[in-house]
């Protein structure tokens, strides 16, 4: 069985799936359990940034560009799969530029955001975090 960023490809079509599978419609979500964590990857910021880029290029080859919660929904679902320590964040503007206040997702991997370059922790209070492992 492959492990660690040999897992990429099985990791991304299991996202994917795992992210239709969320979708409740109406631009609501089910997750009741999010995947396991397979093997145990260190998660140095260069084993992260392979992770998060090859699952990058294979979200665009097969789901296209999502909104931010899909993508961090996608991104948690395959680093776990990889068996890096992801978890999902939900957070609300804390000043708005117009109201109302807006949501945005990221993920963080072993305390680090890795989903996005905005300050979301200067920007956004988290509101929501799931999938920890």
């Amino acid at each position: 069985m492959a492990t660690g960023l040999f897992a990429v490809p099985r990791s991304a079509r299991e996202a994917a799936a795992f992210l239709a599978a969320a979708r409740a419609g109406g631009g609501i979500y089910q997750i009741d359990r999010w995947p396991a964590g397979r093997g145990d990857l260190r998660p140095t910021p260069r084993a992260v940034g392979r992770a998060v880029a090859w699952l990058r290029v294979a979200q665009r080859l097969t789901t296209g560009f999502l909104d931010p919660v899909e993508d961090a929904v996608y991104l948690t679902a395959g680093l776990r799969g990889v068996g890096l320590p992801a978890t999902f964040h939900l957070g609300r503007e804390v000043v708005p530029a117009s109201p109302p206040a807006g949501f945005y997702a990221w993920v963080e991997c072993d305390g680090k955001v890795v989903s996005t370059s905005l300050p979301v922790r200067e920007e956004y209070i988290e509101v929501h975090r799931s999938g920890d492992q």
